[in-house]
């Protein structure tokens, strides 16, 4: 617990939240977690270290401490299949077990797209974004995380790999000649690389599938950078 006490101090004890005890004591969460959550928290804050540049949206994370509630309460709209989300690759993936943390609002608000919801598993203590379609009866499942903890340290170097780009910029410039200038490529690489050995050490097990969340984020990073 001592080593995440350090990270919320990193990242700045005031931007954290803690859950209270008598919210999650009945929830089906692992011990550790809820130590993590009422101890420890979750950050709510700056907007920017939560504000994620996917590869066709930008979204928010949005923790909600103190509205944790299982899936099923949470406005969790359930699809047809539920409480199986109707692929047969999330076999592990107990809806029943979902415990909602957060979540992700829709950016355009269209269709049947009704935004995800960040949850704690509370069977395998993975963390995921949920996000259910009416449409086929299905619920979509993107794997952040194996652990509470790795997901606060991946989140960790998020944010302090964001906090690098200013001084980039401002080195640089931001313009689509910046990629070419002398000396840009080679820090802009640094900058990136030293946030995949972050997400890798942050999450052994998880980074490994090069289609998972923070992978294929930082791909997408490397492609914002212009060194992708």
């Amino acid at each position: 617990m001592s080593e995440l006490a350090a990270l919320r101090a990193r990242w700045g004890a005031r931007h954290f939240q803690r859950a209270p005890a008598k919210l999650i004591d009945k929830l089906p969460l692992h011990d550790a977690d809820k130590t993590i959550l009422t101890e420890i928290g979750l950050p709510v804050g700056p907007r920017t270290a939560l504000r994620l540049s996917l590869r066709f949206e930008n979204v928010n994370i949005l923790h909600e401490p103190l509205k944790i509630k299982p899936a099923s309460a949470a406005g969790f709209k359930k699809a047809r299949k539920f409480p199986r989300t109707g692929h047969k690759n999330l076999g592990w993936a107990d809806l029943d077990k979902f415990v909602v943390v957060g979540k992700v609002p829709p950016e355009f608000g269209l269709g049947n797209w009704v935004g995800r919801f960040i949850c704690i598993d509370g069977g395998t203590g993975r963390v995921a974004w949920a996000a259910p379609d009416r449409k086929d009866g299905k619920t979509y499942i993107s794997l952040m995380n194996t652990n509470l903890t790795a997901y606060l340290k991946s989140l960790l170097a998020y944010k302090e790999f964001r906090e690098e780009w200013p001084g980039l910029i401002k080195k640089y410039g931001g313009d689509e000649e910046a990629a070419e200038r002398k000396g840009y490529r080679k820090r802009a690489t640094a900058i990136h690389k030293n946030f995949t050995t972050r997400l890798k050490r942050a999450d052994p097990k998880g980074y490994k599938n090069q289609d998972g969340f923070w992978a294929f984020h930082a791909w997408n990073e490397a492609i914002l950078l212009g060194i992708g």
